[in-house]
């Protein structure tokens, strides 16, 4: 056995992984879930682009005014 480390550019490498793992060719080891307790933040830093987290904050910022416009 050899044991390398690798770091995924996509993500959908991880389910490469997965499927070479249910082959039995690979066993996969998750340093970062077994090691240490990672920030929530810091796992999901980069998941979207800044241009659609600009995109849903102005929906939020928009359903927010919307909000509180309501004649109810």
């Amino acid at each position: 056995m050899h044991t390398v480390t690798i770091e995924l550019k996509h993500s959908s490498a991880l389910r490469l992984l997965k499927d070479l793992e249910l082959a039995d060719i690979i066993r996969v080891l998750d340093k970062d879930r077994n090691d240490k307790h990672v920030k929530l933040s810091k796992s999901l830093r980069g998941a979207i682009s800044k241009e659609r987290a600009n995109e849903l904050n102005d929906q939020l910022n928009k359903m927010r005014q919307q909000w509180e416009e309501r004649n109810i």
